[in-house]
């Protein structure tokens, strides 16, 4: 294979299905590192332009700004993420990156990429946010087309401890295994302590609500992997307890009739759905809150979590969040309860209500360890990776 020049930066490309809200402030961080030329290859413009989105069962147009502060090509112009980009293998071609890396490995479109990158001599590096099964054991045919498929990358960007030991489970040495935690840009949801207090108040007057009033909040997609029919029923059981806590969910999805259904079918039960929230409203909507449940019966992470917590939240999650051993399990920042378990989940949001230093000091631990699940670090953890593949 003919040789072609280095360059003295290490070309960096990553193939992603397309711009999303909570990877771009990894991109503007690498794009200013030095010894990195990056250039993000999204496969469709879903999320730039408005778009349908299923989850949220509405049309959705993100109001933050996703393109701009790095170098970005688009493989199509389609909004839909479905089909294949053969584009992929001309840019690759042109651009002759050192490393690649690829955001998951369920689309053709990357495994193409694979394949086109190791004919090239480019370095692949994989990341995704697939999460180890308790008592699951990965037998079979789709164990060994994934083993296969493993062998032709020369290493694995890993999010967290149950992801590394997905990877660790098909086979992957841990030479071949680098951390880059899974973040948000902790800044944009950490609001100062008099804009908090505005927005406790401002949020409650919109709801109608006593100035004094807790909210526990969920805000995410309705849709029925999330449970939140389970958290209503949690609620409903200690309600009538603590006349001035409020259930608020934010979001929508082909759930939400249902939910309303049953929120309505429970006498005085105090909830307020809000709809579906864009990403400069959630700042105020966290800050304006008290306690965030997310009590999902498959979450492979879970980034809502990393924002609430940077707004200084105690959380409360279920067993099937992936993010609950590496940020709530142990760690003073929140309640795990055994995903399905109504009455446990009541019990949780009990004990917090009844207790507002136990709030404060887990919202406190929670904004101080989400500090170190941060963009530099997650960028650091990237480059780490690219630099040793070239050496």
């Amino acid at each position: 294979m003919q040789a072609y020049p280095k360059n003295p930066k290490i070309k960096l490309g990553m193939l992603v299905s397309h711009p999303i809200q909570y990877f771009v402030p990894v991109y503007r961080q690498l794009a200013k590192t030095e010894g990195i030329d990056l250039t993000v290859l999204y496969r469709t413009r879903v999320g730039v332009d408005a778009y349908h989105d299923p989850g949220f069962d509405q049309i959705v147009k993100w109001d933050i700004p996703l393109l701009d502060g790095y170098k970005h090509e688009f493989l199509s112009s389609k909004n839909k993420i479905e089909g294949v980009q053969w584009r992929v293998i001309s840019e690759l071609v042109h651009n002759r990156f050192d490393v690649l890396l690829l955001h998951g490995y369920n689309s053709f479109t990357n495994i193409a990429a694979i394949i086109v990158a190791k004919f090239l001599g480019t370095k692949v590096l994989m990341r995704g946010d697939t999460r180890i099964q308790p008592n699951h054991k990965m037998t079979g045919l789709k164990a060994y087309l994934k083993r296969m498929l493993f062998n032709y990358c020369n290493g694995f960007v890993t999010i967290g401890s149950l992801n590394r030991a997905y990877y660790e489970q098909l086979g992957v040495p841990s030479d071949r295994l680098y951390f880059a935690p899974f973040c948000v840009q902790n800044d944009a949801f950490a609001v100062l302590p008099d804009l908090h207090k505005r927005y406790r108040l401002e949020l409650r007057e919109t709801l109608n609500l006593a100035s004094d009033s807790l909210i526990v909040l969920f805000a995410s997609k309705l849709i029925k992997r999330k449970s939140t029919e389970d958290l209503i029923q949690a609620f409903a059981r200690i309600a009538d307890v603590y006349p001035a806590a409020y259930l608020v969910i934010a979001g929508s999805g082909d759930e939400e009739n249902h939910l309303r259904q049953l929120a309505a079918s429970i006498n005085n039960l105090q909830i307020r759905f809000i709809g579906f929230q864009n990403q400069s409203q959630l700042p105020k909507l966290y800050a304006a809150s008290d306690i965030f449940v997310l009590p999902s019966h498959s979450e492979p992470w879970g980034l809502v979590i990393n924002e609430v917590m940077a707004a200084g939240l105690p959380v409360i999650v279920s067993s099937e969040v992936g993010a609950a051993p590496d940020l709530v399990e142990g760690k003073g920042t929140g309640i795990v309860f055994p995903w399905g378990d109504v009455q446990a989940l009541a019990s949780a949001i009990e004990m917090l209500l009844k207790s507002p230093t136990l709030r404060l000091e887990m919202g406190t631990n929670a904004r101080q360890l989400i500090n170190n699940w941060n963009v530099a670090m997650c960028a650091s953890g990237i480059v780490e990776a690219a630099t040793k593949l070239m050496h």
